[in-house]
């Protein structure tokens, strides 16, 4: 008797998933009204990978002039190096997301 019960319970998780299936595949045109939502995240995106390149080429070339012009020592630009590198890498992976 258990085995019968399972196998209806079964039955009506496989009916459900079929059900969601069908109906997922149905309603697939209204993903279409998400264009504007979609391309404004498209231009965040860009915008934060822009200012990320741009504050890492600015850590960069401030690190090359600490350590060429007035003999700077790594330790002493590394906090810098590292800030730039995080700020570059945060924008990368959040552009990732959208």
């Amino acid at each position: 008797m258990k085995f019968i019960t399972s196998l209806k319970s079964n039955l009506s998780r496989r009916k459900q998933a079929l059900t969601f299936l069908a109906l997922s595949f149905i309603a697939s045109p209204a993903f279409a009204q998400l264009e504007r939502g979609t391309s404004m995240l498209e231009s965040v995106s860009t915008w934060l990978l822009s200012i990320g390149g741009i504050v890492f080429t600015i850590a960069m070339m401030f690190v090359g002039y600490q350590m060429m012009f007035r003999a700077a020592q790594w330790k002493e630009v590394a906090p810098i190096f590292w800030g730039g590198v995080l700020v570059a890498g945060a924008s990368g992976i959040a552009a990732l997301f959208f």
